[in-house]
């Protein structure tokens, strides 16, 4: 089967939020034409951007299409069931859940514990004849990614095994499933790449959210499966204490059933935060006593992957799995797979690691100071582009994984003084007010038009920012009715002591923010402005005439045009 990224971006969808940043704990992702895509070869594949996305942009391979037309040929595909199905299918009765294998026509259900079984008794056997001090499991493929890719140096106190994932298929081809297709279903992504690593020795890999959709596509319903009969053997195998492994402390507890979490020489956390901090500062450790330590990349373990369920806490997932983690074995359905001598060697987990950049102070400084950021009191560390401060952001830059538009703060200054300077040069009035009609923003020529009184008053308070525009003109009525009208655009012609204006208000926000252009209709200017734009006007009538009847009117279009386009320029001349 060709397998193509296991996650990717649809760039048509990138809403240019940086959502993805701020939730990689790896920063691997790259913006390109204000598109986030991650990179492949540092992603450590936990998941965490795909469920962050609000646009649904970030997607993962599904390869549920492949597995159903494998089912519809009749290939016999044998389903390789993660043991945290328990919490995820909580709401469905074992036999039911399932009947539905057997009714989409998978050949048998096997529960990836078994694999788990063998991996912790290697594991504990590990642990009592190596002089490795400390060792980390190998069962979460995003904590063994990170620490390949990251910290190459602690490959060395990686436990030498494959994860249960792997360990069951070589179980199932050693007990004579060599020919069966083998699908691995589960709550984790990280798993599609790691099948990948391992060839074919996992055929497809299959989410609990592409399960759902599968048996929704074929139209199976959990309530229509007390009417189906299970064959003999369906259940291939029976785990005894392995289906532990989902949640916080499962392996060590399936490793040495009496050990409790406080024993010093067992520890386990979850969440990439910690990993992160425990992968950080090993290197400074020099612990007594050999110590084995359980890493998970989720929050509270595998029950809560991310292509699981949404709806239930840590707390009752868990709850739900303890309570039922040898559902095998209790059903009595299942059959005795053969006991086989397998290979737990990890030996093909083989990624590149990250070489890191050193990027001086002054390399960093430049790029702050590029972007107006001349001292720390610039450095508003907002995190507004997704990085945690402006320093990483500024690395990020350097390492060509950001743009410049990414900085919130930048482009917010650069947007303010390009407004500034357009206000000033348009050769109007302008004025900023927002729901108070309070002045945000004037431009000299609005209170040059007001007059000496408004000019002496812009003088004395550095200018009109704050002014409230009904002290300052007379004509503030129309403002309030179009801030409590919402009105779009309107339009008013006022006479005044001062002559004939013309005022256009427009509704930057409606009720919350007004644009006001304030014109003298008196100026010549201004007059040969609106006859040009009359003019303008009938071109435009013209050009819609002439789509409609451009048969009859043949060139006659382009001469009025310009004759028309003659009128305005000989106007603008004099």
């Amino acid at each position: 089967m060709e397998r193509g990224l296991v996650i990717y971006t649809e760039k048509i969808n990138c809403q240019d939020c940086y959502k993805c940043i701020k939730v990689c704990p790896v920063k691997s992702i790259k913006v390109e034409a204000f598109s986030a895509s991650v990179i492949s070869g540092t992603c450590i594949h936990c998941g965490q951007c795909i469920n962050a996305c609000p646009a649904g942009a970030k997607k993962y391979r599904e390869e549920s299409d492949t597995v159903r037309d494998w089912l519809d040929q009749g290939y016999d595909v044998i389903a390789c069931l993660a043991p945290s199905f328990v919490s995820d299918f909580d709401d469905v009765p074992f036999e039911s859940f399932i009947k539905t294998f057997h009714a989409l026509g998978f050949r048998g259900v096997s529960e990836t514990a078994l694999g788990a079984d063998v991996v912790a008794k290697a594991t504990s056997d590990y642990l009592s004849q190596s002089n490795t001090d400390v060792v980390l499991a190998t069962c979460c493929p995003s904590v063994v990614d990170y620490i390949k890719i990251y910290y190459p140096e602690l490959e060395k106190n990686l436990a030498p095994f494959v994860s249960p994932m792997i360990a069951h298929a070589r179980m199932l081809r050693a007990a004579g499933y060599s020919k069966s297709r083998l699908v691995f279903i589960g709550p984790c992504i990280a798993k599609k790449q790691e099948s990948d690593i391992y060839g074919d020795e996992i055929d497809a890999t299959l989410t609990y959210e592409e399960y759902r959709k599968l048996m929704d596509i074929e139209g199976i319903c959990f309530e229509d499966m007390e009417r189906i009969t299970l064959p003999e053997g369906f259940l291939i195998g029976a785990s005894e204490r392995a289906g532990l492994f989902p949640v916080d402390n499962g392996m060590i507890s399936t490793m040495c059933k009496e050990i409790k979490p406080v024993d010093a020489g067992f520890m386990s956390f979850s969440g990439m935060k910690s990993v992160m901090e425990i992968c950080g500062e090993m290197g400074s450790w020099e612990p007594e006593n050999k110590l084995f330590i359980e890493l998970m990349a989720c929050e509270g373990g595998c029950i809560k992957g991310p292509a699981t369920r949404k709806n239930g806490g840590i707390a009752a997932k868990r709850n739900r799995l303890l309570n039922d983690f040898d559902i095998f074995k209790r059903s009595g359905l299942a059959i005795s797979l053969p006991k086989v001598k397998i290979d737990l060697s990890s030996e093909k987990y083989k990624l590149q690691y990250k070489i890191n950049c050193a990027y001086s102070e002054s390399d960093i400084k430049a790029v702050l100071e590029s972007m107006g950021k001349h001292s720390k009191a610039d450095e508003l560390n907002c995190s507004g582009c997704g990085y945690d401060n402006c320093r990483e952001y500024a690395r990020a830059l350097l390492e060509g994984k950001a743009e410049r538009e990414m900085c919130i703060s930048q482009m917010r200054r650069e947007a303010q003084n390009k407004a500034s300077i357009l206000l000033q040069k348009m050769p109007y009035g302008v004025v900023l007010a927002d729901e108070n009609l309070r002045v945000v923003d004037a431009n000299d020529k609005f209170i040059e038009m007001g007059g000496e009184e408004l000019s002496m008053i812009a003088e004395a308070l550095g200018g009109l920012r704050g002014a409230d525009l009904r002290k300052i003109v007379p004509y503030h009525k129309y403002f309030s009715a179009v801030l409590a009208s919402g009105d779009e655009t309107s339009e008013f012609d006022i006479r005044g002591e001062r002559g004939s204006l013309s005022l256009s208000i427009v509704s930057i926000q409606p009720h919350k923010m007004l644009l006001g252009i304030v014109q003298n209709i008196d100026d010549s200017q201004v007059i040969k402005e609106i006859i040009s734009d009359k003019i303008r006007e009938v071109i435009r009538h013209n050009a819609e005439s002439v789509q409609r009847i451009a048969y009859i009117l043949g060139e006659s279009a382009s001469f009025t045009e310009s004759v028309l386009n003659s009128v305005i320029d000989k106007d603008k001349r004099r």
